[in-house]
């Protein structure tokens, strides 16, 4: 129980620090390790074909297998199938061919859906991919596969020692490999689908300008029309906030490719304040808003990723700069402060009049924004960065301010 409680702990840490996809590399490795196997492969649908999605063998990734495969039976069929390969000519000729290497002892276990759990008879839901896990020597030695493949149910798996010894974590951590395979499909789709609505947004609003430059010269006295020219605007702003919300997603989504390195988190504050003065100087011109930083110089190096705390940092000032200047604050001040004290904790604080509730109890949800030309986005991404960053975030304001709270 110990040995499951750390491992599942494993899985959950790969689910918070990683991308769908590495999260999934990584709890292959684990299978692997769990199970002694000599190397494995998780595989799933891509388009019409199943494919090698992870592999111990970078050479299979991206393979396609035919439906009359071991994977491809196991997936269509939803049952265990263990075999000796060398005897299986449909796994022997298909794969260890390519890669001039010979499998030995084959195990091809369905992973269950998230949509349809525990639908089949044997109690294991319909597949939404596969795993196989090879092995040097006979796991089985109660099953024959001398002359061929042998089906298995998960009630026969279950009484035997090696399953009991070796697969039963295996299993028990198959329902998370599922549900990291549909976030990353789900990634992958909404990704596309944004990506291309921000290209026929984009390309709206070239035809918008294409419109207003024919009507300039068929009809200048029409153009001249307040109602028109009105009209005009509102289409121009309703495509750029649909384009600036696509970007915004697609920016979003990037946030699970972190790139950890060694750093200093004072460094990155200093340089998410000059950003942050800079573009307070923009909004409400040069010295407006003061942007400041109080660095404690015990803040120890260690690992982040720089170029999204920054990202990070720089969304907490930009939004209250923009609320300062808004409200008319006198010597308004913005101020980014980092402690140590065995932990390291980060202040992004204003002297603004603070938040209302409606705003306040909303402020991490996506899409809710009560800000003109707002995606509703940035503070999600915001907290999506500290999460990756194993830190917490919080938010106190009142009367005399608002303060961000981020402790790593």
């Amino acid at each position: 129980m110990e040995d499951l409680e750390h491992h599942l702990n494993q899985v959950v840490q790969y689910s918070l620090q990683k991308p769908p996809e590495e999260m999934l590399s990584e709890c292959l490795n684990l299978l692997i390790r769990i199970s002694s196997a000599s190397g494995g492969s998780i595989l799933g649908e891509e388009g019409a074909c199943l494919r090698f999605l992870f592999s111990d063998v970078t050479e299979l990734i991206g393979k396609p297998v035919p439906p009359d495969s071991i994977a491809g039976e196991t997936a269509s069929r939803n049952v265990i199938i263990y075999t000796y390969a060398p005897k299986d000519r449909r796994h022997y000729d298909g794969i260890d061919a390519d890669l001039a290497r010979k499998t030995r002892y084959l195990l091809s276990i369905p992973i269950p859906s998230v949509h349809n759990p525990r639908t089949d008879a044997s109690g294991y839901g319909r597949a939404s991919g596969v795993l196989q896990l090879l092995f040097a020597e006979n796991v089985f030695p109660n099953l024959d596969v001398s002359g061929g493949a042998v089906e298995v149910n998960m009630a026969d798996i279950r009484e035997h020692e090696f399953y009991r010894k070796s697969l039963q974590e295996v299993f028990v951590i198959l329902s998370s490999i599922s549900l990291g395979m549909e976030i990353m499909k789900l990634r992958q789709t909404s990704y596309q689908a944004i990506h291309e609505l921000k290209n026929k947004l984009i390309s709206a609003q070239s035809w918008i300008n294409c419109l207003k430059e024919d009507l300039e010269l068929a009809a200048p006295e029409a153009v001249e029309r307040e109602d028109i020219q009105e009209d005009i605007h509102l289409a121009q702003d309703a495509v750029a906030s649909g384009a600036n919300l696509a970007v915004s997603y697609l920016q979003f989504t990037k946030i699970y490719n972190p790139q950890f390195v060694d750093a200093q988190l004072n460094d990155v504050l200093r340089d998410a304040a000059s950003d942050i003065q800079a573009f307070a100087d923009s909004a409400g011109g040069e010295g407006k808003v003061r942007v400041r930083t109080e660095l404690d110089p015990a803040v120890p190096t260690r690992q982040i990723d720089p170029a999204h705390l920054k990202m990070a940092f720089f969304n907490l000032g930009k939004n209250a700069t923009e609320a300062l200047l808004e409200h008319g604050i006198p010597e308004p001040q913005v101020t980014l402060r980092s402690t140590w004290d065995g932990h390291i904790t980060v202040d992004v604080s204003d002297n603004g009049k603070g938040m209302p509730p409606e705003i306040a109890d909303n402020l991490f949800v996506a899409f809710k924004t009560k800000k003109t030309g707002g995606t509703g986005l940035g503070l999600t991404i915001t907290k999506k960065i500290v999460d990756i960053h194993r830190g917490m975030i919080r938010c106190d304001t009142g009367p005399t301010g608002t303060r961000f709270t981020i402790q790593f």
